[in-house]
């Protein structure tokens, strides 16, 4: 059940039955308060709901609440959202009686002067008490941390068309999400002014009553306290519906989709009961909708041209105007909440190979502001499924074709689909186009190209894009800078990651706990782990507080380099930081077993992360198979492969190189030659990674034509980088063709974006070693050290291979002491 904490009072009003959710028989409903507040009080009286944490019966509708509150204990979190909610009500009920100076932000959306004082009164209180935490609020959008765990959905005046009005029906409601379900909830209503209680009532063709109050969060407190039975509604917003859900299902009520499917918050529909009647209403909603949406999409394919008189849209706003924060986490992983219209023009997109034909089906629908709504979820949502030419046809379609005025959010998403696919003169010109219609570029904007530019590693342009922000007065933000390092990140680019991190520490732009994870990625796939340690104890020297991620990305630091110890202790650090493991972080920990060669471990990992009901992913079914195929078990690794397809996950392109890998370190060139045949057959094409593993099958087993003619097909279709020539280079090296060897290094020198690297130029010194021609081995190592490139710890083992007396000996251990400074300048050939 429910815990309602309401302050004890002398003037309520106590409402007495609710239908059971169980037998559906009337029954005393449990007492529960509602606490209304007149004007002349000019007090704050909510109903305050957190999510149970006792274990529910199994239901037709999963629950919609969170399992727990989190590292953040429930009387902690109600005590602030009281707080929050009493400092917004009082603004509300100071502003009952006076003028109101009333804005629209859409056709019939509007906003007073109350909704914005009351959501910063709000969000003084929460961000007072929980700095790192992220908040939605219906006029202010997103703030906060974007990788914190905790969602504050805020609608600071629920109700405004009836405030505007002078119609007593209107609330405060607050919930909080804990990663992506309500944990915690309030709503104060203002539904009893002078002692008389308004109510509307409407009737339908298809339910013989409706009453409706004008606010979401109100009628849904009504169907908790057993006033009303049922309350369904479409085309709300995450704030509307964050604390009444809650409310309901913790008063045992229940709650989903208008369909009848699983709800969640960020969904667009809702329909929440009693339990008894829930089944009844949603059968009839759903016949009126399934009418309505044949209709629509009727008139999606059937009308032609009509005519068009639909008013340009403001300038700088999308999604009801709010705009869309690149990398904060929202649009990524929450947004957008699809109409029925929007469901099915998605479906269209998807669907439509031939662009003319998806044009001319989006000519045909009228345009309203609904319909701008709809069409930029749809883009958006295909953000979120990586589906960049569908973005392109939408977008496309309102810049070049449609009557709307495109807005940021439009130019901004057609330079994301560009810069993804590699179009830069498109992304380029698309911002030229933004600056022609007069639209002012956003951070996003800036993000976003730095993001592009840097994905084919054109620095010196990302660099312009920081340079003609500072020439129009714009200092480069955090968002600015975390997509700048998240792209050279991606890019691989460290040394240039780590100069921008300063350079943004130099501008003195505050770094938040994205940067901090971001750094302690880019160190960490650098291979310098301890690096990665000092960014997070700066990060927490300063009070900046690392989430789950950051520690993850920790782990995954030392798991690269095989420090099982330092990546376990991180992972119990993260644990007492109250961070619940999830399979991202068992997976770190099972790399770092796999990468320091001890398989067994890495099982163990796997099994406590079932065992603590963490459910394996695909990637940790392809970890397993490295551990084994890397400690040259392959039948082992076969079997993991066996079970990852029982799971009835696909083996992805990676899940076959990988097993390729395991047998070809056991020289089983005929196994090896079946998992290619058998990766056609799934319809796969062999990406070059898996081309490099069956290349380094026929290396170690020795049959070098049979390389070479791998070799060749796979130059004369582009697909080489510089791991295959590595593969080529040590498996002549190892062979004693040494000319071989040399003319493959050269061939790789003069492909175009191709650099050795440090196994390249380890890998052609270690040919010279095993003859011990160590005079050689020093020229290559001068070699790489003028080609810039820095040797690490296989470098010195080779060299120390190649010496033949103690005199050469000493001269290595020289070097190896120093090879943090400039190596070059330690010998004398």
């Amino acid at each position: 059940m429910a815990r309602y904490l309401l302050p004890s009072t002398t003037t309520t009003t106590t409402f007495s039955s609710l239908r059971s959710p169980r037998d559906g028989r009337t029954s005393p409903a449990p007492i529960l308060v509602l606490r209304g507040f007149a004007s002349r009080s000019k007090q704050a009286r909510p109903i305050m709901a957190v999510a149970s944490e006792k274990p529910t019966a199994p239901s037709k509708f999963p629950k919609v609440a969170a399992p727990m509150t989190g590292p953040i204990p429930a009387d902690e979190l109600l005590g602030v959202i009281q707080a929050a909610a009493k400092a917004g009500a009082e603004v509300v009920m100071e502003a009952v009686n006076k003028p109101r100076n009333i804005q629209y932000k859409g056709t019939a959306d509007l906003v007073t002067d109350t909704d914005k004082l009351s959501e910063s009164v709000i969000l003084e209180v929460v961000t007072k008490n929980f700095k790192d935490h992220l908040i939605l609020g219906e006029e202010g959008g997103i703030i906060g941390d974007s990788l914190s765990e905790y969602l504050w959905c805020i609608d600071p005046l629920d109700g405004t068309t009836n405030f505007a009005h002078g119609y007593p029906s209107f609330s405060v409601s607050i919930g909080v999400l804990f990663r992506g379900k309500p944990a915690a909830a309030t709503v104060a209503m203002v539904l009893i002014v002078m002692g008389k209680r308004f109510m509307s009532v409407q009737r339908t063709s298809f339910f013989p009553g409706v009453r409706r109050l004008g606010s979401a969060a109100a009628d849904m407190s009504h169907v908790g306290l057993g006033i009303t039975e049922a309350y369904w509604e479409y085309r709300l917003k995450p704030w509307d519906m964050a604390a009444g859900v809650l409310i309901v299902e913790e008063a045992g009520g229940v709650v989903s989709r208008m369909d009848g499917r699983e709800y969640t918050v960020f969904d667009r529909s809702v329909l929440v009961s009693n339990g008894a009647v829930h089944e009844q209403v949603e059968d009839r909603v759903t016949v009126v909708l399934s009418s309505g949406r044949r209709a629509k999409m009727a008139n999606l394919c059937l009308r032609k041209h009509p005519a068009r008189n639909f008013p340009a849209r403001r300038r700088a706003g999308a999604m009801r105007g709010r705009g869309w924060k690149y990398g904060s986490g929202f649009v990524d992983g929450v947004f957008p909440v699809l109409s029925p219209m929007a469901q099915d023009i998605l479906e269209l997109v998807q669907k439509g190979t031939d662009v003319a034909k998806v044009w001319e089906s989006l000519d045909s629908i009228p345009a309203t502001h609904n319909l701008w709504d709809d069409i930029l979820n749809v883009a958006v949502q295909l953000r979120l499924n990586r589906q960049w030419d569908p973005i392109i046809t939408v977008c496309e379609w309102i810049v070049y074709r449609s009557s709307f005025r495109p807005d940021v959010i439009c130019y901004n998403l057609l330079i994301d689909a560009y810069g993804r696919k590699r179009q830069l003169d498109k992304a380029e010109a698309m911002y030229t186009a933004l600056l022609e219609a007069r639209c002012v570029p956003t951070e996003d904007t800036y993000a976003l190209l730095l993001r592009a530019y840097c994905n084919v590693g054109s620095l010196h342009r990302a660099e312009g894009v920081i340079s003609e922000m500072r020439e129009h007065g714009i200092p480069p933000s955090a968002t600015v800078y975390n997509a700048y390092l998240d792209g050279l990140l991606k890019a691989r680019c460290t040394e240039k990651a780590v100069e921008v991190y300063q350079r943004m520490k130099r501008d003195r732009c505050r770094t938040n706990t994205e940067t901090y994870t971001l750094m302690i990625n880019v160190y960490g796939k650098s291979k310098q782990p301890m690096s990665a340690m000092k960014v997070f104890n700066e990060m927490q020297s300063i009070g900046c507080k690392a989430n789950i991620c950051t520690y993850t990305a920790l782990v995954n630091a030392f798991a690269r380099e095989g420090l099982c110890e330092k990546a376990e202790e991180v992972f119990e650090e993260m644990q007492q930081a109250g961070h619940e493991p999830d399979v991202y972080a068992y997976n770190a920990l099972m790399e770092a077993y796999s990468r320091a060669g001890f398989p067994q471990g890495a099982s163990e990992i796997f099994t406590l992360m079932q065992h603590m009901g963490c459910e394996p992913d695909r990637a940790s079914y392809n970890i397993l198979v490295d551990a084994y195929g890397r400690a040259g078990r392959h039948r082992e690794a076969e079997a993991v492969f066996e079970s990852l397809k029982q799971q009835g996950m696909a083996p992805t392109m990676k899940s076959h190189m990988l097993l390729l890998s395991a047998h070809a370190r056991s020289g089983n060139v005929a196994r090896c030659q079946e998992v290619m045949a058998q990766l056609h057959k799934s319809g796969l094409t062999p990406d070059t990674f898996a081309l490099n593993a069956m290349l380094n099958a026929y290396g170690r087993a020795g049959r070098l034509d049979d390389m070479e003619r791998l070799l060749a097909a796979m130059e004369h279709q582009g697909s080489c980088d510089v791991s295959t020539y590595n593969v080529v280079v040590n498996a002549y090296g190892r062979a004693g063709y040494l000319e071989r060897m040399e003319a493959a290094f050269a061939a790789m020198k003069g492909k175009r974006g191709i650099a050795a690297d440090v196994v390249t130029w380890t890998s052609r010194m270690g040919a010279y070693a095993r003859k011990k021609e160590y005079r050689r081995c020093l020229e290559i190592f001068e070699e790489m050290v003028d080609a810039g490139c820095y040797p690490d710890a296989g470098t010195a083992k080779v060299l120390v291979a190649a010496c033949s007396d103690e005199r050469q000996v000493e001269q290595v251990t020289a070097i190896v002491r120093s090879m943090h400074k400039e190596a070059k300048t330690l010998f004398t050939i």
